[in-house]
């Protein structure tokens, strides 16, 4: 019986670790195809499409200026039909260094 309980206590502590894991990878490449965006739209200005693929996904981007210096971007990730919450970055166009991330 003791057997038996330790097996199903294993079981069930390996699904939660496997979970835990599939997700962690999930948010991971989510975080990689926006940062990889990011740095697209940084170094070569705005994408005529405002939409970047990646092989995780595909990040749509509105860019819009603050003022002669700063760039506001929207960042939104979808992949498999399901869409993320959008990310909100402001970059100064001269030291191409990012002010804002939310």
């Amino acid at each position: 019986m003791i057997v038996l309980v330790l097996a199903f206590a294993s079981k069930d502590l390996f699904i939660s670790k496997y979970q835990y894991l599939s997700n962690m990878k999930s948010i991971q490449e989510r975080n990689v195809s926006v940062s990889r965006a990011i740095l697209f739209e940084i170094e070569n200005g705005p994408h005529p499409s405002g939409n970047v693929k990646t092989k995780f996904g595909e990040v749509m981007t509105t860019s819009q200026m603050l003022n002669p210096q700063e760039v506001q971007l929207e960042l939104t990730f979808s992949r498999d039909n399901k869409v993320f919450l959008p990310s909100t970055v402001v970059y100064n166009r001269e030291t191409k260094q990012i002010t804002r991330w939310e």
